[in-house]
């Protein structure tokens, strides 16, 4: 019986601590102890592309690395980029050329349109997806959330 008083009284106690407290300086200390990589919104940055024109063709110059960051394939990448600009084109490396004078903003947003279609969930915005298949459908699945929704490759 005597210990049971005992540890009430250290649980009262520590209530007491807790009262001194108020609502807003506990969360402003929570919020403090959370690693700045989870909390932050950006931790997911494609780098930007570098576009060189020479001539009549348009040369993405880190093509690779841009496809490395979205962890998809790079062939299903290329021609979604030929299909949106209605051109033709190669890959040698690490680069991509094109033909034609491609405005580099245009080649920036359709990026951002690729990442919108097949990398970022429709809810809740992350980054973290993959393709998988049943039947004849594909899939984005998220790993965060766990929302999967229909895509056409």
């Amino acid at each position: 019986m005597a210990q049971n008083f005992q540890s009430i009284q250290v649980i009262s106690a520590k209530r007491k601590d807790m009262a001194d407290f108020d609502y807003e300086s506990l969360l402003e200390r929570a919020r403090e102890k959370i690693p700045t990589d989870i909390s932050s919104k950006r931790r997911w940055r494609l780098p930007p592309p570098q576009i060189l024109i020479e001539g009549n063709n348009t040369i993405f110059r880190n093509f690779k690395e841009v496809i490395d960051m979205m962890e998809r394939d790079e062939d299903h990448f290329f021609q979604y980029i030929l299909n949106e600009f209605g051109t033709s084109g190669a890959r040698d490396g690490p680069r991509a050329r094109f033909k034609g004078r491609i405005p580099p903003k245009r080649i920036k947003k359709t990026i951002i349109n690729y990442v919108n279609t097949y990398i970022k969930c429709s809810q809740c915005s992350a980054p973290d997806t993959h393709f998988i298949k049943e039947g004849r459908t594909t899939l984005l699945k998220c790993q965060a959330c766990g929302a999967t929704r229909p895509v056409r490759l």
